[in-house]
């Protein structure tokens, strides 16, 4: 993080990066890095008033497909 001089200074900024981003869309941004994130397990969580919480854990097979659980709460 840097120090921004003032809340002028960082709406400047903001608005030069949206006007280059509506001038050039394709335009890579050299301090950007993209990461491609493929999980192998998933978990949810749906709380309830009695506390009779739904988890359910979804696990990539080797077939790409996913197999679900309900784990205890």
């Amino acid at each position: 993080s840097e120090v921004v001089g003032s809340v002028a200074e960082l709406h400047r900024a903001a608005d030069a990066a949206w006007d280059r981003a509506r001038a050039e869309p394709d335009a890579e941004a050299p301090t950007w890095t993209r990461y491609v994130v493929e999980p192998a397990e998933v978990e949810f969580f749906q709380g309830d008033a009695r506390r009779r919480h739904i988890r359910l854990r979804y696990q990539r097979q080797e077939d790409g497909g996913w197999a679900r659980e309900l784990l205890w709460p």
